[in-house]
């Protein structure tokens, strides 16, 4: 396969320097040689066309771009700079030069494990010159390719898996067939390579990256990835746990589980947190619904992250599509009647919106209990409306509930009797680390008192 191009400015001084240094030996004798030729206006080099055929089917589309640049570095450096771009010059020592250029070409290109078949240089205002070259080494066959942090986890393997499975195409693409003998040179290839693609990674524009090659059939790469000075990056997190299905008491593992993986996330940039938000998210949902312990509730997770400066901020919210299970103590505050209580709640989920419930109000001061059945409707993740029959009070009770941020909800019991109205209770929450209520509540009429609760 011949490619051909024309000479331009950059030269790749890495392997030039080698190529020059021969060359410089053999133009100085020439010029030595002619230094007494009378000067006269003559024909001279205007550009040099350079052709290189790979004898390869396979060959690294890097390390040819690398090789045919030296190339065309070292012949512009022998023919335009030490000739002076003479075309005399050249034609009158064209074996002698094609000679030298064989032999420093030939010397560098066995040490990287290719092998050069032919030069030919035609001389002329447009200096074509024709190049053949084969491969002798073992070749690069695939890369391998792994990003390590601070501390490594499979939420961290999972976020970024996409990131390292382009890598690994890009650097297979460009660089599979590249012989790997001479190691030091494909290090510096390939790192070339890896931070160019980070470059073009604005996630991970925050980071420094140390890279360490093993060079082999399967080449290894290691990016490991350290947030520059200055970084903003997160400093505390926080998980907020939600569930109107199932009890505090049953996700205390799986709160344990998400904090453990937010907790690897402390020290990152932000700005790449906030590009990984998806990921991270599905990853904590995918590991919560196949958690052992919840299969009975077969449970649907969603979840959001949020970031505020250096802060995180998770709401996890865990709801099963079987069972319905609540329970909560409440002491109200600057009240003098039914100070205490304790609610409980279980049933059964008839599908995604619907559930039949059995409730219960437990007053011990008075010991006494107000059982109620009924039906729960969820329109979505932040309403909720009930409507149901209390048996001890013999009257129906509406309730509804409307989560407006993720620690504030609004909350309302209506019975329909009028001469329960001292019953009723209209109230805004406040939630506490999961576990812990504070609550403020009316009736409309005479009543307003607080409350502290507790979820469990």
């Amino acid at each position: 396969m011949a490619v051909q191009t024309r000479i331009h400015g950059r030269a790749y001084a890495r392997l030039a320097i080698l190529f020059v240094s021969a060359t410089a030996v053999l133009v100085a004798g020439i010029s030595h040689c002619e230094c007494a030729r009378a000067q006269s206006v003559e024909p001279s080099i205007k550009e040099i066309e350079l052709s290189v055929e790979w004898l390869d089917d396979r060959h690294g589309e890097a390390m040819a771009l690398e090789v045919e640049e030296a190339i065309r570095g070292t012949l512009r450096l022998a023919l335009m700079d030490q000739l002076g771009g003479s075309l005399s010059r050249l034609e009158t020592n064209l074996s002698q030069i094609t000679d030298v250029l064989k032999n420093v070409l030939d010397l560098v290109l066995n040490k990287r494990g290719m092998k050069l078949e032919k030069l030919v240089i035609s001389p002329g205002e447009t200096t074509r010159v024709s190049v053949a070259v084969a491969l002798t080494g073992d070749t690069i066959e695939g890369f391998a390719v792994e990003f390590r942090f601070r501390s490594d986890t499979p939420l961290l393997a999972y976020i970024t898996g996409d990131d390292q499975a382009e890598l690994t195409e890009v650097l297979t693409r460009r660089l599979a067939g590249t012989p790997f003998s001479d190691t030091g040179w494909i290090e510096k290839i390939v790192i070339r390579e890896v931070k160019e693609y980070f470059a073009g990674k604005k996630q991970y524009a925050e980071f420094e990256q140390l890279i360490l090659v093993l060079p082999g059939a399967t080449t290894r790469v290691y990016a490991t990835l350290m947030p520059r000075e200055g970084t903003l990056v997160v400093a505390r997190y926080f998980v907020k746990l939600r569930s109107g299905t199932m009890l505090n008491l049953q996700l205390d593992d799986v709160g344990g589980f998400v904090a453990a993986n937010m907790e690897t996330l402390r020290g990152l940039p932000t700005a790449f947190i906030e590009a990984k938000s998806a990921a991270i998210c599905e990853y904590l949902e995918r590991e919560t619904v196949f958690a052992p312990q919840l299969g009975i509730f077969d449970p649907v997770v969603a979840a959001e992250l949020y970031t505020v400066r250096d802060d995180l901020s998770l709401v996890f919210s865990v709801e099963s599509q079987r069972f319905r299970l609540s329970a909560s103590g409440r002491v109200d505050l600057n009240r003098e009647e039914n100070v205490a209580r304790f609610d409980f709640t279980t049933g059964l989920r008839l599908n995604s919106l619907a559930d039949l419930w059995v409730h219960g109000t437990f007053y011990p001061g008075d010991f006494e209990l107000r059982p109620q059945i009924g039906l729960g409707i969820r329109p979505s993740a932040k309403t909720m409306f009930e409507a149901g029959y209390d048996f001890k009070m013999n009257s129906a009770v509406l309730r509804a509930q409307i989560n407006a941020l993720p620690d504030l909800y609004f909350s309302a019991d209506h019975y329909m009797k009028s001469r329960l109205k001292d019953e009723n209770e209209y109230g805004a929450a406040y939630i506490f680390r999961n576990y812990y209520e504070f609550k403020v509540i009316t009736d409309f009429r005479d009543e307003l008192f607080a409350s502290v609760g507790v979820r469990i």
